[in-house]
């Protein structure tokens, strides 16, 4: 008997562990070709391996750091409701050439069971994986995040640990100068399981990321190309979390333990609940030789052939100044009126300039009254308004009109008995940002006493209230927009005036209302044009030059990846040769506004600037095809030495 039991008891113990054993020796498949090794498992669609060749590097380092995707499904009670990828049992997971496709009935959290239903893809495409997701809510309840796809494990990219890493930022250099694997740039905020960086596209130009290991010159481009454009984050957790030194990641034995590395996430916020489906755009992982400047070819190419322009033809990007003033104050402060603005262009003209930034033009003056576009009867009405334009436009000049588009203010009474109802919400019916410029007075100019701007909804009703003012002013002569603050109008919006999804209204939304004003704009004046202080790439076909996105020796990658397009550089000090010298270095437009858009180029202090400006324009004239028109090489081929005597380059 006790011989049976001993030997009952030894059989459990095989079962047991032979069961054990294939609960972690989990059965996968995988793809491969000369740059990438990609491998799934097969019990719950994790990326248990991707190994780049190019640099003989494992990215799920850590395995147990390995993952898949994540959502978050909104309970009303619990708003943190997480479903991990790695927690789900696959229905499927299938490979048919060079690609793997996952599926998933029903998800688990630790609060219940959902019906949610997700399938994704797989590609291996020469030097570059694809990843593509169909998500389907059947759940009452909205999925507010959808983390995909999701690498874990990442403990460096090469040897070194000195990969870096290069966001295409709103106005300035772009370089791989963020180091993720010593010298983490994140922190570990209140809530977060772990150090985080992250960025968002709505405030970074273009949605990608991209990893430089410069010992073998070789890239890793991430990036999220969808038609629809939408609110996303790329994301990054530094598990466990930071260690507080020089060097921010934790070794091993300051671990304790825990598995050390990076979980790389595409962050989107669809919303989608009751039988509604995302249908992701392509998420690309692509190795490449070189940094930044290379691996963004394959973004600029798939942009093109789904979003073309060509803004050569274009006479607001062929210009290579402007002046610009602002007439009103918002303090009811008159700096000039439009008879003495024109004087003004009249003497910006004799330095070459001939386009014209007006601003403070409007009902109450700049940041007043929005969105009442029409002239202001202080300084001459909508009578010496058409003049002015007529005049301008009769000496061959242009006029830019300066315009908002989703920005009211909440001070008037119009938006108190009206508009209120168009305001951009959160989940909670407020809204979250804080707009208010001051300038005539210290309290203003402090910001202790302004009036407050808040972003609307895009949606009929106040679309047709904007359209109607802005046609009437391409009616009434205007040649040109400058649209002011479209970096400021884009978030998630839960107005339930909405019809399209939060992450979907103030970005494809607000792209289409400005392209719908556009065309509608053209067929009144097929001239007209527009400059505006935007942000993303999806708005360089209606915008062919950007106002704030380059300063000092600077500008946005936008510059390099679509030559097309370029800046506005900001010039109002007398002595800003620097200013100027930077415009010409990278091919961007020089925007003067003596006294702080105050006043006119022809006053004795600014003499010399002028007499620079008309010298400089001159040499740029001559090679406008070579030095503003062309192709922006940025720092491809050449770099500059800063000789720290010699201060700044006065004249050439």
């Amino acid at each position: 008997m006790r011989e049976m039991l001993t030997k009952t008891g030894l059989g459990v113990l095989i079962t047991l562990f032979f069961c054990n054993g294939m609960a972690f020796s989990q059965a996968t498949v995988s793809m491969e070709n000369d740059n990438f090794k990609i491998v799934v498992s097969t019990a719950n669609g994790v990326i248990s391996s991707l190994f780049v060749k190019k640099n003989k590097t494992e990215l799920v380092a850590e395995p147990r750091l390995a993952a898949n995707f994540r959502i978050n499904l909104q309970l009303k009670d619990n708003m943190a409701n997480y479903i991990d990828g790695a927690e789900q049992k696959a229905k499927s997971v299938t490979q048919k050439g060079n690609i793997i496709t996952v599926a998933y009935a029903g998800m688990k959290s630790p609060l219940g069971t959902y019906p949610i239903d997700l399938t994704y893809t797989i590609t291996l495409n020469d030097d570059a994986i694809s990843f593509k997701s169909k998500l389907t809510n059947k759940d009452k309840n909205p999925i507010s995040e959808f983390w995909f796809p999701r690498i874990g494990g990442i403990k460096d990219f090469g040897s070194t640990r000195e990969a870096k890493l290069a966001v295409p930022t709103y106005n300035t250099e772009c370089g791989h100068n963020l180091n993720l694997f010593k010298e983490f740039p994140g922190m570990r905020r209140l809530g977060a399981e772990a150090a985080e960086f992250s960025t968002d596209y709505m405030y970074t130009t273009m949605p990608w990321w991209d990893i430089y290991d410069q010992k073998n010159d070789v890239g890793l481009y991430l990036g999220y190309h969808d038609t629809i454009c939408r609110v996303s984050t790329m994301h990054t957790y530094l598990m466990p979390d930071m260690s507080g030194s020089t060097d921010t990641w934790l070794t091993k034995e300051q671990a304790a333990g825990k598995p050390v590395g990076l979980v790389f996430s595409h962050v989107r916020y669809p919303f989608i609940k009751s039988g509604e489906t995302l249908e992701s755009g392509e998420f690309i992982v692509h190795a490449h030789t070189g940094d930044w400047h290379k691996g963004t070819e394959v973004y600029r190419k798939w942009f093109m052939h789904n979003f073309p322009f060509d803004h050569s033809e274009n006479w607001l990007r062929k210009k290579r100044m402007w002046f610009s003033s602002i007439i009103y104050q918002p303090e009811d402060r008159i700096v000039t009126d439009f008879k003495g603005y024109n004087q003004w262009t009249k003497d910006a003209n004799e330095f070459g300039i001939t386009t014209h930034e007006l601003i403070g033009w409007n009902s109450g003056g700049l940041e007043r009254n929005y969105p009442n576009y029409v002239p202001e009867e202080k300084i001459g009405g909508n009578v010496e308004f058409k003049k002015l334009l007529a005049d301008i436009k009769k000496r061959g000049d242009k006029c830019l009109v300066f315009t908002n588009y989703n920005i009211l203010d909440e001070n008037t009474d119009w938006y108190k008995k009206d508009l209120h109802k168009y305001m951009a919400q959160t989940q909670y019916g407020r809204q979250a940002i804080g707009m208010g410029w001051g300038e005539s007075t210290l309290l203003a100019r402090k910001g202790l006493d302004v009036r407050y701007h808040v972003r609307s909804s895009v949606v009929p009703g106040i679309q047709k209230i904007l359209d109607d003012k802005f046609l009437q002013l391409v009616k009434d002569g205007a040649q040109g927009f400058q649209m002011d603050k479209i970096i400021s109008g884009a978030s998630l919006d839960f107005n339930p005036l909405n019809t399209l999804k939060p992450d979907v209204a103030l970005t494809e939304g607000l792209i289409q209302a400005i392209a719908n004003l556009d065309r509608k704009a053209k067929a009144i004046n097929p001239d007209f044009q527009m400059a505006a202080e935007s942000g993303i790439d999806r708005y360089l076909p209606y915008f062919a030059v950007g106002y704030r996105n380059a300063k000092a020796n600077a500008i946005a990658s936008l510059r390099y990846v679509f030559p097309e397009w370029t800046s506005a550089i900001h010039v109002f000090y007398p002595r800003d040769f620097k200013g100027i010298n930077s415009a010409i270095l990278s091919g961007a437009v020089v925007c003067v506004e003596p006294d702080e858009y105050q006043g006119s180029l022809k006053q004795d202090i600014y003499k010399d600037l002028g007499a620079y400006l008309k010298e400089t324009d001159r040499i740029r004239e001559e090679l406008n095809d070579l030095i503003f028109m062309a192709k922006f090489y940025d720092n491809q081929g050449a770099f500059i030495n800063e000789i720290s005597s010699a201060g700044a380059l006065l004249y050439k």
